[in-house]
């Protein structure tokens, strides 16, 4: 086959007819358009001054093409204009455009139809040479070049499209084992996503049933869902360590309020001077209740944990807590003394019957021991001098000294040192299964599984309904926060710990649920196509392809990306454990 041959740059391509090598036309100057047909809207209000913006539609693009040619005689001269009306003469049918190349850029192809073929005019008399201003009509006013397939080759990958317009990539995920679930996620909007995973059921009509309505989803960035609970006498089950201090709402999080300003590294535990007997204390709050306790039912949450200072000894819970104020599980970060390494847990079942599900120091690192020296202040003898030559009556002083004190540090780190965690619980009947993620500390996303699906099957009397959680953030006090004698303040200031929690989500479990427990939406070697210019999920198997959209999250929405606009695009799939490719079509306003 023989190799097409370049668009002249006087030229232009219509639905494969080209201008000048086809039909003999000469193109002028083409008056590019900067943009589409603009339509301003607005809406007047008695009383106010000015109107109050509604927004632009953005409409058509159209070019006016300029075209001359030359006939030697009055039969050429009506044969090219026949030639002319054939060429660019559709049929009218709703929703079929055409398409059309330029030849200044060959490379980018528009879609519409010629609106306007004028009369053709003498350039001079005497000649049948003529010209005329065509005009072109693209309704969709974007420019599409060919389709560009990049190879993901990151959980986390960052990308530019090609382009300046809206593009809708097609991703292909090819795993290499079964797998449960796939979600692609933008970095930019936690709105966008799509999350292929559990099956939905449809009723007579085809409507989807969520047979897993969301009962809660906070962001965990405001204080009214929560209650502050100052007096541990208002919970009904125990707690590791004691109630004080206070807590903030931040952009991201509800975290220890900083004191005594904002922007301090200091942490309103409550205060040190007070906790001398070696307990746990700290904030506690409880959000407010579920509509009705659940049986069945999943609840996802994420909590953070920042170890800044060796010896520190901070952490973080959350409690589940049933319709009768008990404890039903427990999930937590804690630090250990002398450096030790942070420790994660989860607990599954009441009180005095609880399951331990994981308890550990994920990517545990052993650093080398050291001593750390601590200066404290200790009271000396008090002494008495008399005054006036001896006469007077005598003033007692208390003399103050500085003592070091060297510490063992074991300095041992663990992921949970800087943790960043979401823990899924998902109960049906007797039958719960765990999930434990890392987190992606700069954009949030989840990582790596600690544990993944975990089953735990309770006995019938471990069983328990769901009512709400609760989260305790806690220090404990170390030398530093020791009284110093001579000035009736801590020894030393230090950073107490980051904690905070950043999401909670619960969703009820009907029946048996959409799947009453995790099983492959793809099998090895399938591939998985989520189209975001269909909106459609399917899956390609043994030569065959298969609707997946029962099995799409309710609140996917199959997001859009902007060329020359980065995104960090995210997977909760292992790039070595899958072949991932993204195909789009770069698009020009």
């Amino acid at each position: 086959m023989a190799e097409e041959l370049p668009l002249a740059k006087h030229s232009f391509e219509f639905d494969g007819i080209r201008a000048y090598e086809d039909l003999g036309l000469v193109v002028g100057h083409i008056n590019w358009p900067t943009g589409t047909t603009i339509t301003h809207s607005s809406q007047s209000v008695p009383g106010r001054y000015g109107e109050i913006p509604q927004g632009n539609a953005y409409g058509a693009k159209t070019w006016q093409i300029p075209v001359s040619f030359q006939t030697s005689s009055e039969e050429e001269h009506m044969e090219t204009l026949i030639n002319i009306t054939r060429a660019f003469t559709r049929r009218a049918e709703q929703g079929v455009s055409f398409p059309m190349r330029f030849g200044t850029m060959p490379d980018v192809t528009y879609y519409g139809t010629f609106t306007a073929l004028p009369e053709a005019t003498q350039i001079s008399v005497g000649t049948n040479d003529s010209q005329l201003t065509l005009t072109f009509t693209a309704d969709d006013p974007k420019g599409y070049k060919d389709p560009v397939t990049v190879k993901i080759t990151d959980s986390m990958f960052e990308y530019t499209p090609e382009g300046t317009g809206e593009i809708y990539p097609i991703f292909r995920i090819t795993p290499k084992k079964d797998m449960e679930e796939i979600g692609v996620a933008y970095g930019s909007n936690p709105t966008k996503y799509v999350d292929v995973g559990y099956d939905q059921t449809a009723d007579e009509q085809g409507n989807i049933i969520d047979k897993e309505p969301v009962l809660v989803s906070d962001p965990c960035n405001g204080l009214t869902t929560w209650t502050n609970i100052a007096d541990i006498s208002k919970i009904n089950f125990g707690i590791n360590g004691v109630i004080d201090g206070s807590v903030m709402s931040n952009e991201n999080s509800i975290s220890v309020k900083r004191s005594p300003n904002n922007t301090s590294v200091m942490y309103d535990y409550g205060d040190p001077l007070k906790h001398t007997d070696g307990k746990r204390y700290g904030p506690f709050i409880m959000h407010q209740g579920l509509p009705r306790a659940v049986k069945n039912f999943e609840t996802d949450f994420r909590i953070n944990h920042i170890k800044n200072y060796s010896r520190a000894i901070s952490g973080n819970e959350v409690y589940g807590i049933d319709s009768n104020g008990k404890c039903i599980f427990r999930v937590s970060m804690q630090d250990a003394m002398q450096g030790r390494a942070t420790r994660g847990e989860i607990h599954i079942g009441p009180e005095g019957k609880a399951i331990q599900v994981y308890k550990g120091y994920k990517d545990w690192h052993n650093g080398k021991n050291y001593t750390s020296y601590v200066t404290i202040v200790k009271q000396g003898k008090a002494y008495t001098k008399n005054t006036k030559g001896g006469k007077g009556k005598g003033k007692t002083s208390v003399n103050y000294y500085q003592s070091n004190v060297g510490i063992g540090n074991f300095n041992n780190t663990s992921f949970f040192n800087q943790g960043f965690v979401q823990c899924r619980i998902r109960k049906v009947g007797l039958k719960v299964w765990v999930s434990l993620w890392k987190c992606n500390n700069n954009d949030g996303k989840t990582d790596k599984y600690i544990i993944k699906n975990r089953v735990i099957n309770l006995r019938q009397d471990q069983d328990f309904d769901f009512a709400t959680i609760a989260w305790h953030a806690n220090k404990t006090n170390i030398t530093e926060d020791k009284v110093n004698l001579e000035t009736g303040k801590v020894n030393k200031e230090y950073n107490y710990g980051w904690n905070s929690i950043t999401s909670y989500f619960v969703k009820e479990i009907l029946d048996d649920g959409n799947g009453n427990e995790p099983h492959p939406v793809v099998h090895a070697g399938d591939t998985v196509i989520i189209d975001c210019e269909r909106n459609e999920t399917s899956l390609i198997h043994g030569g065959s392809v298969d609707s997946l959209e029962k099995r799409v999250s309710l609140g996917s929405t199959y997001p859009s990306l902007w060329g020359g606009q980065s995104e960090v695009i995210g997977f909760n799939v292992d790039p070595k454990e899958v072949d991932i490719e993204m195909t789009y079509r770069p698009t020009y306003l």
